[in-house]
């Protein structure tokens, strides 16, 4: 892979990006969250035709080794990562550790020893591969906390009530975690991104095409928002995009 655009602008010459332990540290330099304050990023991978799924009907089938060496290391640098109750049925997500050569020293804001998962979730109804040995965080309605608290999937100071995007980001900022990287499905991202609480939007184009009636990756209320492009890596299955709000 090769840097081609980085702080906002076009670089001079490409800068290679190799997939090995120098090269995730300089991916890391470049996509370091900011160390004091509280920064949302959404990281969703998509198609050349715009879907986010395979033939298969889950994102899991569009991986290439670029797509999941830049997943890693932005793992590693996300205090939480947030995601919406419907991916983790269909995507089995457990212990999102990221890069195990960028956890330590820590280059996560909040200083944990590895990323925590929170769950967007109104019912509380998630598969039983959830681990609540793993920090693990369940947001849910403020109506709906008593019954999902009562059903015990995580303990109860891990169920915070959260009735807006607003909200989720605010308890888990509360619960000490700063770098916040929400990870989808297309439901949760597009309510995040309409609600105006995403800082920075992370793309993985995997260089391929399916066809198909796949959702795109915002799929909520209509709005209006302007996004700077920050940085631009070519790799050869993938190209990876960051782009910050205006």
């Amino acid at each position: 892979m090769h840097l081609l655009h980085d702080r906002g602008r076009p670089l001079p010459a490409p800068v290679p990006v190799p997939r090995d332990a120098a090269g995730a540290r300089r991916l890391a330099a470049v996509y370091a969250p900011p160390p004091d304050r509280v920064h949302v990023r959404a990281m969703m991978n998509t198609t050349v035709d715009g879907a986010v799924s395979g033939a298969d009907g889950i994102s899991g089938s569009l991986r290439n080794p670029d797509d999941s060496f830049a997943f890693g290391v932005l793992r590693a640098l996300a205090d939480v990562i947030l995601v919406g109750a419907r991916t983790v049925r269909e995507e089995d997500y457990r212990r999102p550790q990221g890069r195990a050569d960028l956890l330590e020293p820590s280059r996560r804001p909040g200083g944990g020893p590895r990323p925590a998962l929170a769950i967007l979730t109104r019912t509380g109804l998630l598969p039983r591969t959830i681990e609540p040995d793993w920090p693990t965080y369940l947001l849910v309605p403020r109506a709906s906390r008593e019954a999902v608290v009562a059903a015990g999937i995580v303990p109860a100071d891990q169920v915070l009530a959260a009735d807006a995007p607003a909200d989720a980001v605010a308890r888990l900022a509360e619960m000490g975690h700063r770098a916040i990287q929400a990870e989808g499905g297309p439901g949760a991202l597009g309510q995040l991104v309409a609600a105006g609480v995403v800082d920075e939007l992370c793309f993985s184009l995997t260089h391929r095409t399916v066809g198909g009636s796949s959702s795109r990756v915002l799929d909520g209320p209509a709005h209006e928002q302007d996004w700077h492009l920050a940085s631009l890596i070519v790799g050869e299955r993938a190209t990876l995009t960051r782009y910050t709000r205006a």
